[in-house]
């Protein structure tokens, strides 16, 4: 419903542009007539749907409001032009604003009410597969019955949406059936189906954000009050640990210095790592700060950080940056500030799924941090929310977890020598003190995926005492943090089965 590049287009709404997802074959516009329902009545019911991010910070009673204001506007729309080319349009927005007003309140008649336009506009003509409101509304009736059966009906949904054919909107809107039962293994097959085909579309970013949101993926099926005393500290560990999104995603954008000159990423990120903090204001940028120490210990010059402020008024961006500079406290950041043309209307706020980026006066911005892989993919998205109750750094955590699974690839193929180089590049064997160090000079910290990396090569060549002593080192970190969450983590399962092999390849060699 909501067109997450450009404004609303008559002639090809998101809808009916989401169709075409994976097909390389241009979409041609769908034709207007004398007949069709005139364009300042589509745009007005479409205004009443707000875009991201600005829908999740405005209140509800005004979301309630638009959609009130939509179903009115809808239902002068079919009363004048019944017999309009185009009227699927305006009952597809009908549908959501009623399902908006009974999930937003309650509403039983709103349903009832969108139930029926569903079943008027399935008895018109759609474009091909352009019928995914109606029919989600329908399917979500079969879901209510007391003697339906739920993983039938999310099934037959897909069925008729073409199977395996079925398109991204089908997907998503299966992956939402399945959410509103709880069937989380259904969830994870539609997701799962949806994101290997259509993640990079850009008809579809909002819901593939959402989908790859850490926070939202966190809370999803967790029970209330999970964890007891420690859920802050297991919803902190997970909304920053290492693991990259799971989906193939890439990323272009252009910025601008503070003196006009346009920047493009990947283009200008020289094959390394790129980090970039999405912030409100120039000033906000003390994240990126805390992240240049780790960045400044790399064994290779590989990571880049840029702070990218959410506005393109460099004048107020400039004066910011002079008034931070008269605090004596203030030291000028060794990476770049840049300006998003068109701030928070850019599209690439609903490409990333950045939150919190359009604060009201007063309030603690938030903060997003997108970290690009050397090729240009997206690694992973930190929303402002998951920053917000998140802890630890999600940085570091990221790129060390690739950098372990680079040396496991060079394992994987025999190739001993590139995973020696990393590994022990990472994870020096020895740290000698410079003899230029400073006084407060101490030995690097190894970090958990470093570690790992070298006890698995050394495991490899032979030298199992010193792989027993990485691996007991890392399993001793990784069970305490485990024991901090009250919970067995992922890492603790694979380092546990790690020390295992290490210590029955030791035990035979004896």
């Amino acid at each position: 419903m909501i067109d997450a590049q450009t404004d609303f287009d008559p002639a090809a709404p998101p809808e009916y542009k989401a169709i075409a997802s994976g097909n390389t074959a241009k979409q041609a516009n769908l034709p207007r007539t004398a007949a069709s329902v005139p364009e300042e009545k589509l745009r007005a019911i479409q205004a009443c749907f707000i875009k991201p991010p600005l829908r999740y910070r405005t209140p509800h009673v005004e979301i309630l409001a638009n959609f009130e204001k939509a179903d009115a506007l809808c239902r002068a729309a079919i009363a004048e032009h019944p017999q309009a080319p185009d009227l699927w349009i305006v009952r597809n927005r009908r549908i959501t604003a009623l399902m908006g007003l009974w999930k937003g309140r309650a509403d039983a008649t709103a349903f009832t009410d969108a139930v029926a336009e569903a079943k008027l506009a399935l008895m018109g003509k759609y474009p091909a597969g352009t019928d995914v409101v109606a029919r989600l509304c329908l399917a979500r009736q079969a879901l209510l019955a007391p003697d339906g059966d739920t993983k039938a009906t999310i099934k037959d949904f897909i069925k008729e949406a073409g199977g395996k054919k079925a398109s991204g909107p089908s997907l998503v809107a299966a992956s939402l059936l399945a959410l509103d039962t709880g069937d989380r293994l259904l969830h994870k097959q539609y997701r799962r189906n949806f994101l290997d085909k259509h993640a990079d579309d850009p008809s579809l970013w909002t819901a593939t954000a959402f989908l790859l949101n850490r926070y939202h993926r966190y809370w999803m099926y967790q029970p209330p009050y999970t964890a007891g005393w420690t859920y802050g500290r297991r919803q902190g560990y997970f909304l920053t640990t290492g693991t990259a999104e799971d989906a193939q995603r890439t990323f272009q954008a252009e910025f601008k210095t503070l003196d006009g000159e346009t920047v493009k990423i990947p283009e200008s990120s020289e094959g390394k790592w790129t980090v970039i903090s999405f912030i409100p204001t120039a000033t906000g940028n003390g994240y990126l700060k805390g992240s240049s120490a780790f960045v400044a210990v790399r064994p290779f010059d590989d990571v880049k950080l840029i702070a990218a402020v959410l506005d393109d008024d460099a004048d107020a961006a400039r004066k910011l940056l002079e008034e931070k500079k008269k605090d004596k406290r203030w030291k000028p950041a060794s990476f770049p500030t840049l300006l998003v043309p068109g701030g928070i209307q850019n599209p690439i706020v609903r490409q990333l799924g950045l939150l919190g980026v359009d604060i009201p006066p007063g309030t603690r911005p938030k903060m997003n941090v997108l970290i690009l892989r050397p090729d240009g993919s997206i690694a992973t998205v930190i929303s402002g929310i998951a920053m917000s109750f998140g802890y630890g750094p999600v940085v570091q955590n990221v790129i060390e977890w690739q950098d372990e699974k680079n040396v496991d690839v060079a394992l994987a193929r025999g190739d001993l020598k590139e995973a020696k180089r990393l590994a022990f590049a990472y994870a020096p064997a020895k740290q000698e003190r410079p003899e230029d160090a400073p006084r407060n000079w101490k030995p690097k910290k190894i970090g958990v995926p470093h570690l790992r990396s070298r006890a698995k090569v050394y495991l490899a060549m032979g030298r199992l005492e010193a792989a027993q002593a990485d691996i007991q080192a890392v399993y001793l970190t990784v069970n305490s943090k485990a024991g901090h969450i009250s919970m067995r983590t992922d890492e603790l399962e694979e380092t546990e089965a790690l020390k295992a092999t290490i210590s029955a390849a030791l035990k035979q060699q004896r």
